[in-house]
């Protein structure tokens, strides 16, 4: 019964419907022998009345991983870090909810490695997408690892695309993960990696109406969304969005929205970590310090709503938020099977 896809649907919507916001909190090492580190922890997405401003929440703490970054999908985290051996670095995909965590095959690695974590939800299947310089040709490698397979391995037979720098970590929207980067032969213009995890294609496309800056990607209703936050002429926080609405025709929307006034927000530096599925926006502060704000800005009510977080300890350190996390059931069958 609990391997069976019924139960696992089940359990999936009955999750879909108390989605929660996962923290990656980033520490830093001080010793030069000690490692930086993810510490992940997870609060409730209140759903409380626009009237009441500001709300205090405590974040639950799950689990620490050695390593410097991670990609998020469906749930899951990918990052390269120490597995049960601990003596050098490899790439993981975890449950960051449970601690749980897969190793996968061992692969050569030229610095800087990035890994991109991918879900195709036709066929279910989590696929990471790896890519590293290499400095004797000077040109980006992708290798891509699928999971549920009966033999995990590293495959290099993919087209790659050619471009200068990537930008982003990249996120996942309906099986095809997008990041930005800087183009090849011009380095001033940005644009838009796409990669089908089903089918395993690359494509690029401009992005020159970011205007030279550097957006938040994030998942706006199903499409792909960059969006910046900044101060306008009137000294208001205005964010500006631009949403691909056609891969193949490049079509890209602008929207602009300007903030109700809010102390809490101007105080400190933002980013913005993406849309729930009820249409808000989520902001987060980029560091702990205290009090530790999240904001919620509701565009259709051009409401704005504070909710402190806290929990996360003494020490200052950077944080990254994702927003609708629901834990990955098919992650734990698979581990306990």
């Amino acid at each position: 019964m609990l391997s069976s896809p019924y139960f696992k649907e089940l359990y999936l919507t009955r999750s879909s419907t108390r989605p929660r916001l996962l923290f990656v909190v980033h520490s830093v090492g001080e010793e030069e022998e000690e490692e930086d580190k993810l510490h992940f922890y997870s609060s409730s997405q209140p759903q409380i009345p626009y009237d009441k401003s500001s709300l205090v929440v405590a974040a639950d703490y799950h689990t620490t991983f050695p390593s410097e970054r991670c990609s998020y999908a469906s749930g899951l985290i990918c990052f390269r870090g120490k597995g049960c051996s601990g003596e050098e670095a490899m790439t993981l995909i975890c449950n960051p909810i449970t601690g749980q965590y897969a190793e996968l095959p061992k692969v050569i690695m030229y610095f800087p490695s990035t890994a991109f974590l991918g879900f195709d939800p036709i066929d279910k299947q989590f696929k990471i997408l790896l890519e590293h310089f290499r400095y004797s040709s000077a040109t980006h490698r992708h290798i891509i690892l699928t999971s549920g397979v009966p033999k995990l391995g590293w495959r290099s037979d993919i087209c790659c695309p050619k471009y200068y720098l990537y930008l982003s970590e990249g996120i996942c929207i309906s099986g095809v993960i997008y990041y930005l980067v800087r183009a090849r032969y011009s380095k001033g213009v940005l644009e838009i990696v796409c990669f089908d995890v089903r089918y395993e294609e690359f494509k690029v496309i401009e992005a020159q109406c970011f205007n030279h800056e550097t957006p938040t990607l994030i998942n706006y209703k199903g499409k792909l969304g960059g969006i910046t936050g900044n101060l306008n002429d009137s000294g208001a926080i205005e964010l500006r969005m631009w949403v691909l609405h056609d891969v193949g025709k490049q079509e890209w929307s602008e929207y602009v929205y300007t903030l109700p006034e809010n102390d809490d927000i101007k105080l400190h530096d933002f980013t913005v970590a993406g849309m729930t599925t009820r249409g808000e926006f989520v902001l987060s502060m980029i560091d702990t310090f205290k009090p530790f704000y999240v904001f919620y800005f509701n565009p259709e009510k051009n409401a704005l709503r504070s909710v402190e977080i806290q929990g996360f300890g003494e020490d200052v350190s950077s944080v990254e938020v994702f927003v609708d996390h629901v834990e990955d059931f098919n992650f734990l069958r698979r581990e306990s099977s």
